[in-house]
């Protein structure tokens, strides 16, 4: 085989060289071969392929001419100069890198034109006719849309840039770098191109690496290269292959091309071979489909012909006959009608004979309308002068018989103004026939189960693009717009609010002015249970601006024209209008996640409307909004909730109470918890328009979310749980298994007693800023630390509070009468000594290191009302003489269950003996042991338990509560008995 300098050749798969396995392949290839021999037998020549590659460039050639006749003069001699450019290497035309990056167009010369051209560009420019050692760019195609009946001035421009497979990476990176340089300069002068680099031979294997920009990855090579076969126009370099492999010839494409070389009817380094269509598989339309339906969701008139095409080529599965070879049959049999091979009007004939065989004319009907949009030619509104020209004439031929007169051709052509009622009605076709064609294609993947090798996770994505996008559900946001209108605004909006059976009420949009009375034989627009849901479908949707009317029903109708317009404003603030931020396709990898939290408070709610119509005001220098006053009124009535997903969602939910605002709190926390370790936090915001003090509410509100977000996010605990007071009663909010959760506690004394459950593990708390401003507990529960016991107590005559903090976080609270702070630490050092010292010599599993001692503190407030610590050290040195020991030994916890005793300068006092009696006993003797006389409480300082409780993972907490009861007991016998001693003096 004779190959000229320069030309880069390999044998594509499947022809001589690549060798054959098995003998299933051999005889399948020897069919082949002999069904090709007959073809070459029955008479083929080199005039024949002559002839049929000059009707090929005659056409390129026609389409590429229609192409440059719509742009502008610049415009028309970027696209001449681009093989020029990649021809050569020089720094002072457009795109230029440096002198090495790969250049050299195969089989092509400038023109003295060209060269002009190039030197409009630059006027110091001179080209020099320099050979080339090697020709390392194969071929500069165009393909899509472009030169079509589809071609509009939006159409980019979508440029093959095919080079020789033996370029290493830093020569594909300088020409990548020149491509996207090129991509620049053409933006400059109105041009929107995409240069994608490639390599032929690695295509045609389908090396991924090969696909970028707006590919689906692996899942629709062979269905790009159909499209590229249909729509691509050659502007410089080897012509096709595929050109010259007969239609009838396709399945046999590989073989058919190996002759051509083979007997030398073609020269190899004339042309370029992509790969033939012969072997597709079956995931490849179902794949190819979704993408279609992903990029339907925001341009549907397009992609809704792709669908289509995509199905039809399915229903024709695994023997298709390819529109790409339809029309090669078309040219091969002498057709030269630019308008019968234009690549769009056969995409619609195709479509439109699988419609009426399927008996499908609503379909059909919407295809056509799909097409007519595509082409953007107005045909009811277009000059005289231009209906001559040959894409006016077109679609007027094509319209004419589809049987569309003057009245359907002015409602198309009027679709950019298309009101809201008529673009509902739209979007619902297309969805209709997005879910339509994406279950007829699921369908064909169950049919093919066994056939499909897809990525799952690939196909996973697009599904739930999908499903954000055409899923309805109560509080998701819908846009109903996909390019349908450019203007959806309504002058005049009437807003009614009515009751429901059930008890609620909802509310109803109408186009227009809708008094109560007409609203009887009016269909509204929306309903919604929500104002801000409402108002933000309204805004989203672009229905309603800044000059829209709104008016609102009935006449005492809770929501204010004030309110209503504040509340659009501020959506106008977090959404700029036309403005919709890109959802990247890998966000959908993870689960949604908030990316911002909007709260509305009190809408159409004022808390103290009722003092104001009495003409009075509520004033307190208590100022939390959600205890307000000395009657602690909450003022947080309502609250609407809006989220900003990562998924590209807007979620609106509606919340009432006290109750509402902490179930609002863990749907935040839910979403707001799920983004990557990456991802920033949501932004949060407040807002209340309802009355004077609204403002102050929702910067209370907005306060607490973000306190809940720090303390359960990166920087705090995920086990936290964090108290409120709402009103007169306390909350606690946590996670748990994920999910996360609130309950009601009560009252202090209720709060005291559920912090003093024991834990299974160390749990910290984080105390909102305006919840027990009064009490020492939230600086005591910041002190919270795990393996770690903390004494606090404080005096207040004559009584001392005693606070502990155990190793899992639980509290311990006990109020003690008459103790003075020298017998309080001597008692308490002394049972805990006691307590860890038994449990170190219970643990056989620990490495015999005595537990860290608790720390001791006193409480006390400073001058500003502010609660502080400070250390102490329990007294040392030996033991004052009136210090007695108690201490209690049982085999359980559960001192109803069994015999127990207290032990006392080593005395005993069991229940066996005294019965209940035990604690008068106790009492009297302490009592008459005391040196002093002086009456103080009674402490136990040890207890020996033989149960579940003495097991070294016991909870202390269990033990301090049993340590509690006891001594409340032994103290009022000790009281009783003093009572009874002054009676008898008396």
């Amino acid at each position: 085989m004779v190959q000229r300098a320069g030309c880069a050749q390999t044998d594509p798969p499947g022809r001589a060289g690549a060798g054959c396995r098995g003998n299933i392949r051999r005889r399948r290839l020897l069919r082949r071969r002999v069904a090709v021999a007959a073809h070459f037998k029955d008479g083929i020549d080199r005039k024949k392929l002559q002839k049929i590659r000059r009707r090929f460039h005659n056409l390129q050639r026609e389409r590429l001419r229609r192409i440059e006749n719509e742009l502008r003069p610049n415009q028309q001699n970027a696209l001449k100069l681009l093989p020029l450019l990649f021809h050569i290497n020089h720094p002072t035309l457009p795109g230029f890198v440096n002198t090495s990056t790969p250049a050299g167009v195969c089989d092509f010369k400038p023109s003295r034109e060209l060269v002009r051209i190039a030197r409009s560009f630059s006027r110091s420019f001179t080209y020099r006719n320099r050979g080339h050692l090697r020709y390392n760019i194969q071929g500069i195609y165009l393909m899509g849309s472009i030169g079509s009946v589809a071609h509009t001035n939006q159409s980019d421009f979508d440029i093959w840039l095919c080079h020789d497979p033996r370029l290493d990476a830093e020569e594909r990176d300088a020409l990548h770098t020149k491509a996207m340089r090129l991509e620049a300069w053409a933006e400059e002068l109105g041009l929107e191109m995409h240069f994608f680099v490639m390599d032929a031979d690695a295509f045609r294997r389908g090396d991924r690496a090969t696909l970028s920009r707006e590919s689906s990855g692996s899942t629709q090579r062979r269905l790009l290269l159909e499209e590229f076969y249909r729509t691509g126009i050659l502007i410089a370099g080897r012509y096709p292959l595929w050109w010259l492999v007969p239609p009838e010839q396709e399945a046999n494409y590989n073989e058919y091309a190996s002759w051509l070389v083979e007997r030398r009817f073609i020269d190899p380094c004339d042309c370029l071979d992509f790969g033939g269509l012969e072997q597709v598989s079956a995931d490849e339309f179902f794949s190819a489909a979704r993408w279609q339906l992903y990029k339907g969701i925001e341009s549907p008139y397009k992609a809704v012909l792709k669908i289509l095409l995509m199905e039809a080529y399915s229903r024709e599965y695994p023997n298709i006959n390819w529109l790409c070879r339809e029309t090669k049959a078309a040219i091969y049999d002498g057709c030269t009608d630019l308008a019968e091979l234009d690549p769009y009007v056969r995409l619609y004939r195709r479509l439109e004979q699988y419609l009426l065989d399927r008996n499908e004319p609503e379909r059909l009907e919407l295809a056509r309308r799909c097409f007519y949009f595509k082409a953007e030619q107005s045909l009811s509104r277009l000059p005289a002068r231009k209906k001559g020209d040959w894409k006016p004439a077109l679609m007027l031929s094509l319209t004419r018989e589809w049987g569309w007169g003057e009245t359907e051709l002015h409602t198309l052509d009027s679709r950019p103004h298309w009101k809201i009622d008529r673009v509902m009605d739209e979007r619902n076709r297309l969805v209709r026939e997005l879910t339509h064609s994406y279950r007829l294609l699921t369908g064909f993947a169950r049919e093919h189960a066994e056939e499909f090798h897809v990525d799952p996770a690939e196909l996973n994505l697009l599904g739930r693009k999908l499903y954000t996008a055409l899923e309805r559900r109560p509080g998701k946001i819908e846009r109903i717009n996909p390019g349908i209108s450019r203007d959806l605004v309504e002058e005049r909006l009437s807003l009614h609010l009515v009751s429901r059976q059930d008890g609620g009420s909802s509310w109803l949009l109408y186009r227009g002015a809708v008094n109560e009375s007409a609203r009887e034989y009016a269909t509204p627009l929306k309903t919604c249970a929500s104002l801000v849901e409402m108002l933000t479908w309204c805004h989203i949707n672009q229905v309603a601006s800044r000059g829209t009317v709104i008016t609102l029903y009935p006449k005492t109708c809770p929501i204010t024209l004030p309110e209503v317009n504040a509340l659009l404003d501020a959506l106008r603030e977090l959404y700029p209008p036309g403005q919709k931020p890109p959802t990247p396709l890998n966000a959908l990898a993870n689960a949604p996640y908030a990316l911002a939290c909007t709260l509305f408070i009190n809408v159409g709610q004022d808390p103290l409307k009722h003092l104001a119509k009495a003409g009075k005001q509520l004033t307190s220098d208590r100022c939390n909004p959600l205890s307000f006053g000395a009657t602690h009124t909450n003022l947080l009535l309502n609250l609407e909730q809006l989220f900003t997903t990562s998924w590209g969602e807007l979620l609106v939910a509606r919340h009432k109470g006290k109750e509402g605002l902490l179930e609002s709190a863990c749907q935040y926390l839910q979403l707001a918890l799920k983004r990557p370790a990456d991802a920033p936090a949501p932004s949060i915001r407040a807002r209340g328009f309802s009355s004077i003090r609204a403002g102050s509410i929702a910067q209370r509100v907005e306060q607490i979310y973000g306190d809940l977000s720090r303390a359960f996010g990166p920087q705090g605990n995920a086990d936290s749980r964090y108290l409120i007071e709402i009103g007169d009663d306390f909350f606690l909010l946590q996670q748990n298994e994920n999910a996360f959760s609130w309950f009601e506690v009560g009252g202090l004394e209720e709060l005291l007693e559920e912090l003093s459950h024991p834990l299974p593990r160390f749990r910290p708390y984080v105390v909102d800023p305006l919840t027990l401003r009064d009490s020492p507990l939230p600086a005591i529960l910041r002190a919270n630390r795990p393996e770690r016991i903390q004494v606090f107590f404080h005096v207040a005559r004559p009584y001392t509070d005693l606070y502990i903090l155990d190793e899992q976080g639980a509290l311990f609270s006990q109020r003690i009468f008459g103790a003075s702070e020298r017998h309080l630490l001597t008692q308490q050092q002394r049972f805990f000594d006691q307590l860890l010292d038994r449990r170190n010599l219970l643990n056989t599993d620990g490495d015999g290191q005595p537990p860290e001692p608790p720390s001791y503190h006193r409480l006390s407030k400073n001058k500003d009302g502010a609660w502080r610590m400070r250390k102490r050290r329990p007294p040392s040195g030996k033991i004052p003489p009136d210090y007695l020991e108690l201490r209690l030994i049982s085999e359980g916890a559960d001192l109803a269950r069994g015999n127990y005793s207290l032990v006392c300068r080593e005395q005993e006092f069991s229940t066996v003996e005294h019965g209940d009696q035990l604690y008068a006993a106790v009492a009297a003797r302490v009592q008459a042991w005391r040196a002093s006389g002086q009456r103080y409480p009674l402490y136990l300082t040890g207890v020996e338990l033989s149960g579940p409780a003495a097991r070294p993972g016991g909870s202390t907490m269990e033990i301090l509560q049993l340590k509690k009861r006891l001594e409340t007991q032994l103290n009022q016998a000790l009281a009783d008995l003093n009572n009874s001693a002054r009676s008898l003096s008396a």
